[in-house]
């Protein structure tokens, strides 16, 4: 008969069956460990999504100011639930924004639901992602320069233009949170551009081209000029009676460069600015003016609204004019000297072939002029995007645009609202930081 302590001895002795136990207590870590493996693997997925969520939610906040702390939350939490939907992995909570200045930052944490690794007390992973955006990287000046030929009176495109060039306005001068970092200029061109019979006494404008139509007044004679008796650049009104402000070329090749005119009445007169000359080729000069560059945003747009279509087509002096704007010295310019920090563009828009310049009406000559000097500009590391409206040679216009990217043709005038609408995005110039 076995006594109790002989089986209780046996039983401690007893080797049989520890293999499978040992072998359940080792698993359990390697089974962990696997776990931990496919769980942070799809954590990292998580966080992939969160953070490219979370991007689209900072640009579009990072555009928008004038708004508070608990307004910029609500659009970037609409944001970022429609590029992070709800049937993805993880359990995303609330973007939190924060305004620093021009910077942007925006937070947001997901509770991820572990698989395997909630045998070792693990049942969530925690993930966050943070997006950082800084508003105007860099300054802007941008000369919009807008056909405002007779064509531009049909199927409303005028009337649509000037919304959306407005439009624009609002969204680049919104994107500026010092005064003065945005800047506009307006140039209305049809054959000629206007400067405003004010500027009758600058030293930049060259008088052999004009005729007077006062009596007893008129250009200068062969013999005037001959003898250095001409008074061009500037003379008193009697001279120039009947000068409408409008400005013609220049002599080739400067009609496509921005080399500056002289300082003073004295030097050469190839580089000033012919006026225009009120007999053959472009009567009226019925428009806009010039306006410089600016940011005030409410006389830019009043500026706008006083557009009038009217005359014949030459995109050579708008693009001319429109880099004058950007060119510091220049006639009527307030821009600034290049900058590594500053953007200069033009936005170009005709909706027409070139039909009537100074030098006449050839077309094929007028289209090199405008090849020559849009070449010159996108040289001189100006941007410049090209919108064509219905009509005009695509292949001229397109070829106008930095990037084939940056050139648009639309079909109807109505197209031009979200043209110009993405156009502002484009120049809002935002950028992911972190």
């Amino acid at each position: 008969m076995w006594r109790f302590q002989d089986l209780f001895r046996r039983f401690l002795g007893d080797q049989r069956g520890n293999f499978a136990i040992m072998f359940a207590l080792a698993s359990i870590p390697i089974i962990v460990a696997a776990g931990a493996a496919v769980d942070i693997s799809r954590a990292y997925v998580v966080e992939t999504r969160l953070k490219a969520a979370l991007d689209a939610a900072a640009l579009a906040v990072g555009g928008t100011t004038g708004q508070t702390n608990a307004q910029l939350q609500v659009i970037a939490q609409n944001y970022f639930n429609a590029n992070y939907p709800a049937d993805r992995m993880g359990v995303p909570g609330t973007v939190t924004v924060a305004q620093n200045g021009n910077e942007v930052s925006l937070t947001v944490a997901a509770s991820l639901p572990t698989s395997l690794m909630g045998i070792a007390g693990i049942d969530t992973l925690d993930i966050g992602a943070r997006s950082e955006v800084t508003r105007m990287g860099k300054k802007l000046e941008v000369a919009l320069v807008l056909d405002n030929t007779g064509s531009m009176d049909s199927g409303g495109r005028m009337t649509v233009l000037k919304a959306a060039a407005k439009n624009l306005i609002d969204t680049v001068s919104t994107a500026a949170l010092t005064p003065g970092d945005v800047k506009v200029s307006i140039v209305p061109f049809n054959v000629d551009v206007k400067v405003g019979t004010s500027y009758e006494n600058a030293n930049w404008i060259k008088w052999t081209e004009f005729v007077s139509s006062g009596g007893g007044g008129g250009g200068c004679s062969l013999f005037q000029i001959i003898f250095g008796l001409c008074n061009n650049n500037g003379g008193g009104s009697s001279s120039h009676a009947g000068w409408n402000g409008c400005i013609m070329d220049r002599d080739q090749n400067y009609d496509a460069q921005n080399t500056l005119p002289p300082a003073t009445s004295g030097g050469s007169d190839a580089t000033r600015y012919p006026a225009h000359e009120n007999t053959s080729y472009n009567n009226n000069c019925n428009m806009q003016t010039i306006m410089p560059l600016s940011y005030n945003w409410s006389a830019l747009k009043t500026h706008i609204d006083n557009m009038v279509p009217a005359g014949y087509t030459n995109t050579t002096i708008g693009l001319a004019w429109g880099w004058n704007m950007l060119t510091p010295g220049a006639p009527l310019s307030t821009a600034a000297s290049p900058a590594s920090n500053l953007d200069k563009v033009i936005v170009f828009l005709t909706d027409g072939d070139n039909t009537r310049s100074r030098w006449g009406t050839s077309q094929s000559t007028m289209d090199s002029r405008t090849s020559l000097v849009c070449a010159n500009i996108k040289a001189a590391g100006i941007l410049v995007y090209s919108v064509r409206v219905i009509d005009g040679n695509a292949t001229l216009i397109r070829n106008c645009a930095t990037q084939t990217s940056m050139y648009y043709s639309v079909n109807s005038a109505s197209e031009l609202t979200s043209v110009f609408a993405s156009i502002a995005q484009s120049l809002s110039n935002l950028r992911i930081s972190q």
